[in-house]
């Protein structure tokens, strides 16, 4: 066995080396055996006590935000909705596009350039999204997550051709929840906002 260069034809050479192999793993694996097991237990001992089985309290990032009751809004235009909607999630800016991508209105801290790129890629992911799944209903909300911001875009649904889309520039993680105000106050103001 002092030649290392066996032809695969010969067995009875294959398994000595295997057998070499297999008892030398063998022996570092049990020495390096954990005194604990690397595995969590699945049944809760409470039940095996016959004692009730509490829930678990959620963690402080997944308990569920306080929905404010906020009141009926009348917006004259699209500055006074957008400012509201900055004010509610707390971002740094907020900008609405029309379906071609020229912004209407913005508010906040408004990059140089502005935001008349960022406005025509939110449309043009808005059209790109409602082709991969049509059948799956219209877009209304849809999250950019970067590693340092977030953009988001609110698309009211329209029976007309054309659409707007409001943009909001890094809202606290807590407007997910306000998601459903957003929708439904704008969504009563439509007609006067067109």
């Amino acid at each position: 066995m002092k030649d290392h260069s066996v032809n695969s034809y010969d067995l009875k050479q294959a398994r000595e080396i295997l057998n070499s192999l297999v008892s030398g793993t063998t022996a570092v694996l049990e020495e390096k055996k954990p005194e604990s097991p690397l595995y969590l237990r699945l049944s809760d001992d409470s039940t095996a006590r016959g004692e009730a089985r509490r829930a678990p309290e959620p963690a402080p990032e997944t308990a569920p935000a306080v929905i404010p009751d906020v009141p009926p809004q009348q917006f004259p235009g699209w500055e006074s909705c957008i400012s509201w909607c900055m004010n509610i999630t707390r971002s740094e800016a907020a900008f609405v596009v029309d379906s071609q991508g020229f912004v209407i209105a913005s508010r906040g801290r408004v990059p140089g350039h502005g935001f008349d790129g960022t406005g025509a890629e939110l449309i043009c992911s808005v059209e790109q999204l409602e082709r991969i799944d049509p059948d799956a209903g219209k877009l209304v909300w849809i999250d950019l997550d970067y590693d340092k911001r977030r953009v988001v875009g609110f698309i009211p649904p329209s029976d007309k051709k054309e659409h707007y889309v409001l943009g909001l520039i890094s809202p606290e993680p807590a407007y997910t929840s306000l998601k459903q105000i957003i929708t439904r106050q704008i969504l009563d103001n439509l007609p006067n906002l067109d």
